[in-house]
């Protein structure tokens, strides 16, 4: 079976493909990695996809890998090989994450993949609302276009690539989107777009633990439904917070990396990641 370039005109099948293995059909998050990045896919003999993955590169300074899935009756072929080999040939030789199902891990590791981090899922319906969080001289208000060139830049700081693109497209689909200024500088932001029936709040940055609870504070106030919030365990008074407003933690994900055993960026800014798929 050959690896090939996907289109959007391929989402109906990668949400297909999807359900087959139990995972939520996110056609908005399919579609936006699909517009940022690449994707390539195999097709079924039986029709639809036996497989797919997601790279999504941010600049020559990193890149992430997601949506890696192989339909249950073409398991153990070695397709999920041949797919990652195909992305990674992709991605050329720069610092790579991904975040790994027990599922996968054992490739990834075959792979070269190293576990450099995690993360913790915070998921439900908020059992109370989080009050105002003051920060002393520092502002939170309402992220508007002129605030992108700004906030990319912290948020490159913080990642350690460009994410520029991506944060562009979260900002047009948001439900809400703040920043945090300070001095006239911009010291934090956070966006909440929407997922299928659920909303997910990232990503979160901030040069202060304060100014990330007091931004995550401000995105969460009157979100009803299903939120999700997906927090390094480093910060775990911000997850105790979270916890404490209902939303419940997960077993920790583990993110993993090739070349590099240490991941870009100052990571102690960033308080909660947009989505696993996205790095």
């Amino acid at each position: 079976m050959r690896i090939r370039r996907l289109t959007l005109d391929d989402l109906p099948a990668c949400l297909a493909l999807a359900v087959k293995r139990d995972w939520a059909p996110e056609e908005l998050k399919w579609r936006m990695i699909l517009e940022l990045g690449a994707g390539f896919g195999v097709d079924a003999p039986e029709g639809g996809l036996a497989g797919t993955v997601l790279v999504t590169p941010y600049g020559r300074e990193a890149a992430s890998i997601g949506m890696m899935v192989v339909s249950p009756s073409h398991e153990r072929q070695g397709l999920g090989r041949r797919l990652m080999e195909q992305a990674l040939e992709h991605i050329g030789p720069i610092p790579t994450l991904l975040f790994a199902t027990d599922h996968g891990r054992p490739l990834y590791e075959k792979l070269g993949f190293v576990q450099v981090g995690e993360v913790v899922k915070h998921l439900g319906r908020l059992a109370r609302q989080p009050e105002e969080v003051a920060v002393a001289d520092t502002r939170v208000r309402a992220m508007t276009g002129e605030d992108l060139d700004a906030a990319a830049a912290l948020d490159a700081d913080a990642f350690g690539a460009p994410r520029r693109e991506l944060l562009q497209a979260l900002h047009r689909m948001a439900h809400r989107a703040l920043v945090a200024e300070r001095s006239g500088h911009v010291v934090g932001y956070g966006l909440a777009w929407p997922n299928l029936d659920s909303t997910m709040v990232g990503p979160l940055i901030a040069r202060e633990e304060p100014i990330a609870r007091s931004l995550l504070a401000g995105l969460l106030r009157g979100l009803e439904g299903t939120v999700r919030v997906d927090i390094p365990p480093r910060f775990t008074g911000l997850s105790e917070w979270v916890a404490g407003l209902g939303l419940e933690r997960h077993v920790p994900a583990p993110m993993m990396q090739l070349h590099g055993t240490r991941t870009p960026g100052r990571r102690e800014y960033l308080h909660a990641i947009a989505a696993q798929a996205l790095g």
